[in-house]
């Protein structure tokens, strides 16, 4: 079977990743597999020629090939074609059948800040197949647009995400999250409830990571992109991990970093529905209520115990979540269906 991906773009993000995982997968299944991303830059010939792939995915065993385009003349003759995002689709729309049969892979409410809710409505009512990462996009798309999304649970990377041994200080709270520039994903709430709190316990300390490059302008350890293989120990390093953001299709970092044994709070934001259960697997508390999420992370602060009772909890859970090798079987049998 030839399978064509159709991506946005090969910067490192939860979503991409999670595509360029379901492809070198496919492909180490057998598959033919390519993988299309626009890019207007002269340097895709030589890209193309060198056969380039992502830095952070350099052993991806599937093909990529940029394109000026997406046009019947770009893009090989496949039996499936799987487009990631709304803009993709809305790309793919034009394209025959030859191209392959259309697949619309959904990882977010793309409606809430990706793009005019308008036009992205209209994307999701084409008569494209709907694959979703989340029970909350399901429900969406069957409430919403009457459609019946096949629904593919993310997996994450449990050789990158691993509890790993590491010195810690027993008189130091390590607050780990990702810092992010996007208003949505609230890193100036959770900045701002992290410090409120450092003020009244001495003992927390705030720990950052992401690819923002703008200076810190208050006190904070961060890791500015840090490598791959560098993952696993910041966040085994941390006792808790706050997750701000006002909604996420899923939530890749929540469950990364459950898998190194952090305690995780959390905004109810949609996605975390499948693994975060208040007072069970995590803090959640209602979307956008600030005092509320601070709250919830004092609790953790002060009550040891509880922080190792979440702690081991969300472990265990993630631990019996579906791997990349189950869910690349179960997007098998949907690409076949």
């Amino acid at each position: 079977m030839k399978i064509n991906f159709l991506l946005p773009h090969l910067k490192i993000s939860g979503g991409i990743r999670i595509s360029l995982n379901y492809a070198d997968s496919l492909a180490a299944r057998g598959y033919d597999v390519c993988v299309y991303v626009p890019e207007n830059s002269p340097r895709r010939y030589f890209k193309n020629l060198i056969k380039l792939r992502p830095d952070w995915f350099p052993d991806f065993r599937g093909k990529i090939k940029r394109i000026s385009r997406v046009n019947e003349g770009s893009l090989r003759d496949a039996d499936v074609l799987i487009a990631d995002s709304w803009k993709m689709a809305d790309l793919a729309k034009a394209l025959s059948l030859t191209k392959g049969k259309k697949f619309q892979f959904i990882q977010h409410d793309e409606r809430l800040y990706h793009g005019d809710p308008k036009s992205v409505e209209q994307v999701y009512h084409l008569p494209f197949k709907k694959i979703v990462v989340s029970t909350w996009l399901k429900n969406i798309l069957k409430d919403d647009f009457g459609a019946d999304a096949s629904l593919l649970i993310n997996s994450i990377d449990k050789k990158t995400f691993y509890f790993k041994k590491v010195e810690k200080n027993k008189n130091k709270t390590r607050i780990l999250m990702l810092y992010h520039s996007y208003e949505w994903k609230g890193s100036r709430e959770g900045v701002e409830i992290i410090q409120e709190l450092k003020a009244r316990y001495p003992q927390v300390e705030m720990v950052l990571y992401g690819a923002r490059r703008k200076e810190l302008d208050f006190e904070a350890e961060y890791h500015f992109n840090p490598p791959q293989e560098k993952l696993a120990e910041i966040f085994s390093s941390a006792e808790i991990f706050l997750c701000p953001s006002w909604d996420e299709g899923f939530g890749l970092p929540s469950v990364e970093a459950m898998n190194c044994k952090c305690a995780l709070v959390t905004y109810n934001n949609g996605g975390s529905r499948d693994f975060a259960f208040d007072m069970e697997t995590a803090m959640v508390a209602e979307r956008r209520n600030k005092e509320e999420l601070k709250n919830k992370l004092e609790k953790l602060i002060v009550d040891e115990s509880l922080r190792r009772k979440i702690a081991g909890n969300g472990f265990e859970f993630v631990q019996k979540m579906p791997s990349l090798e189950e869910q690349t079987g179960l997007l098998e049998k949907i690409l076949k269906s």
